[in-house]
């Protein structure tokens, strides 16, 4: 999997989810799973964007995501 498409696949399951990706959702992606620091670096370059926030979770059972979660304020437009 290429940075590229770690990307698209993260924006696609924010699409899917109404602008919002978890780490639980990321985590249970096989192709995902399979490539943790190319999706990491994705992700990390993904909450860095204007329009995309990244949080983390009071309950955080996560793994290897880096964030509980990335929100798209402008998921429509994706």
């Amino acid at each position: 999997m290429s940075y590229e498409e770690a990307t698209e696949r993260l924006v696609a399951l924010a699409r899917l989810g109404g602008g919002t990706v978890t780490a639980s959702q990321v985590e249970a992606d096989a192709a995902l799973s399979a490539n943790r620091e190319i999706v990491s670096a994705a992700a990390r370059a993904l909450g860095g964007k204007t329009n995309v926030f990244s949080y983390q979770g009071d309950t955080d059972p996560r793994a290897w995501f880096p964030f509980t979660g990335l929100i798209f304020s402008e998921w429509k437009r994706l």
